[in-house]
């Protein structure tokens, strides 16, 4: 349903504010639904039933999903979801397999230190990786952050659209990231992820720093991303 909404911008021709404020409400309200659901597991599960679900799902990992790749792909430029560490040395030229390679969830299914994928990363790349770069091509130009830098400037400074957009970025990137790692904390501790990730380092936003709309925060708050949270 997210992704249908997004599709509707992206494919739109003409693109108003009221229509874009509004489909970016609508996203929103699912990924608030989404995060209001872990204090269903959270705080409705003892320690011995979740460990029993957590168990039933080795070794697969919270990266997983392939419709929350295509959410970003279609939500932001690529650039902004590359590694961290990785993004001074890519740029539009940076062919699409070693973008690929350096997106910032990659490291969930890699050895920290060699960079070596581990098999669940190699089954994931298996299974996605195709469709993945023909979707990072099909949005590069459509994504909603390219699309909203295409509108005319008086659209771009519609209060209730740049409102729309930054509660979109923070609802996304912190609010429902962080509903999963603080139900994650509270069994796992320092244990490992189910996919054997050091999952601390691939889900706090100030690690990563995903933002989808970076030019809609001031300095101080991309500074403070994720931290006071």
């Amino acid at each position: 349903m997210i992704l249908w909404e997004i599709n509707q911008v992206s494919d739109s021709e003409k693109i108003e504010a009221a229509f874009f404020t509004e489909k970016l409400r609508r996203i929103s309200r699912y990924f608030d639904m989404l995060s209001t659901s872990f204090s269903i597991m959270g705080d409705g599960m003892e320690m011995e039933q979740y460990m029993k679900f957590r168990n039933t799902l080795t070794p697969a990992s919270g990266f997983q999903s392939a419709q929350y790749r295509l959410i970003e792909f279609a939500s932001t430029e690529l650039i902004n979801l590359i590694d961290y560490r990785f993004r001074a040395t890519i740029d539009r030229n940076t062919p699409y397999t070693h973008a690929y390679d350096h997106l910032y969830w990659q490291a969930a299914g890699k050895d920290y230190t060699t960079g070596k994928k581990n098999t669940l990363l190699r089954n994931f790349d298996e299974k996605y990786k195709e469709m993945f770069l023909t979707k990072m091509q099909e949005y590069n130009t459509t994504n909603m952050w390219t699309r909203f830098k295409q509108l005319p400037d008086d659209v771009k400074k519609d209060p209730e659209l740049i409102k729309a957009m930054r509660h979109y970025d923070y609802t996304i990137n912190i609010t429902w990231v962080m509903a999963h790692y603080n139900a994650a904390s509270k069994y796992i501790g320092e244990g490992a992820a189910t996919g054997g990730s050091d999952w601390r380092k691939y889900m706090l936003p100030k690690y990563q720093r995903r933002i989808f709309f970076p030019e809609l925060w001031s300095k101080e708050e991309l500074d403070s991303w994720g931290e006071n949270v």
